[in-house]
């Protein structure tokens, strides 16, 4: 659950062809607890091995171990493997022409090593669904995430701050449509003052004047234009992240979703336009740099973008001429 304060200890014991060589039992106890650990890119837990751990659902800090919390109770222990997926020596899951599916294979076989890990849960804390969380809470965690990712990002953590974005985008999507609204009076006199809104709906507020005014005064929901604006910074933000991981199609699609929240948002055509580039998708990535400098055209990143586009397509063009000739010839 979101929110839960989980103690945990997790220890690890190496397993080699079935045998173990050396148990998590075996190592001290240790009766200290921490509250924080430094994430890295050596590691796969995010977590300090064989000491008490004071982790916090929701957050993100490692998904694997919150994967194993969500189902389990205080005192519990659980069990689970890692293994080391060899890309030269392995060989994908497929299916063949009659739809039956393949098992990998891999030449190292039963001598390849894995990492077997025990997870307790001391103690934890209640938490929340995202689906018993108000507007307000929701917002809240939404922020969260985003702040997080940013700052792993500018540590160098990529795959940290996409998990981040990622988990803001998934809780922002819950909340369409539940933003704040204006105040009642505010909403009469607009409806009273305009000149196409037909007078029997402007005279007659369509939900409970009192409850509206209670979600009015809420500050923490946000307002329509707030929400897509932080949200359209989300996909802006998730789209970088999946270009420096190589995610290009990812990364095309989170700058499509952030134009559309936001058409004026230059960092979200850029993103669009360098997703596109990659991909070879060169009038995309044109029209996406055109737009920027509709937008500024002072922006000398765009018109340098742009240059370099036009001049793959006309790299594109004379190949095409050639071999247009020397079929023809």
């Amino acid at each position: 659950m979101m929110g839960s304060l989980c103690k945990v200890k997790v220890q690890r014991s190496t397993v080699m062809e079935g045998n173990t060589l050396h148990t998590a039992s075996q190592e001290q106890e240790s009766t200290a607890s921490h509250t924080s650990y430094p994430r890295s890119q050596d590691s796969v837990l995010q977590l300090p091995l064989d000491v008490w751990f004071l982790l916090r659902m929701g957050e993100g800090q490692c998904d694997l171990t919150e994967a194993c919390l969500e189902g389990m109770r205080a005192g519990e222990m659980c069990e689970f493997t890692i293994s080391a997926w060899n890309a030269k020596n392995s060989k994908a899951a497929g299916s063949d022409a009659n739809g039956t599916q393949t098992e990998n294979t891999t030449e190292q076989g039963s001598s390849q090593q894995s990492d077997c890990f025990t997870l307790q849960l001391h103690s934890l804390t209640p938490g929340q669904e995202f689906w018993q969380m108000t507007p307000g809470e929701k917002w809240v965690w939404v922020l969260s995430h985003k702040q997080r990712g940013g700052q792993r990002f500018g540590k160098g953590d990529i795959w940290g701050a996409t998990d981040c974005y990622c988990r803001a985008v998934k809780l922002a999507i819950t909340l369409n449509g539940k933003t704040r609204r204006k105040p009642v009076d505010e909403m009469f006199k607009e409806g009273v003052d305009g000149e196409d809104d037909d007078d029997d709906a402007a005279l007659t507020p369509c939900f409970d004047k009192e409850n509206e005014q209670a979600e009015c005064a809420d500050v923490s929901i946000p307002t329509e234009e707030e929400y897509k604006t932080v949200k359209a910074e989300l996909h802006c933000n998730l789209s970088l992240c999946q270009l420096k991981l190589g995610q290009h199609g990812k990364s095309r699609d989170s700058s499509i979703k952030a134009t559309e929240l936001n058409p004026k948002s230059t960092k979200a055509w850029y993103r669009l336009g360098q997703a596109c580039l990659q991909l070879g998708e060169l009038e995309e990535s044109r029209m996406a740099f055109g737009k920027i400098l509709e937008l500024q055209p002072d922006s000398e990143s765009a018109r340098t973008a742009l240059k370099q586009v036009n001049n793959r397509l006309k790299d594109l063009d004379s190949k095409l001429g050639q071999r247009l000739s020397k079929m023809f010839n």
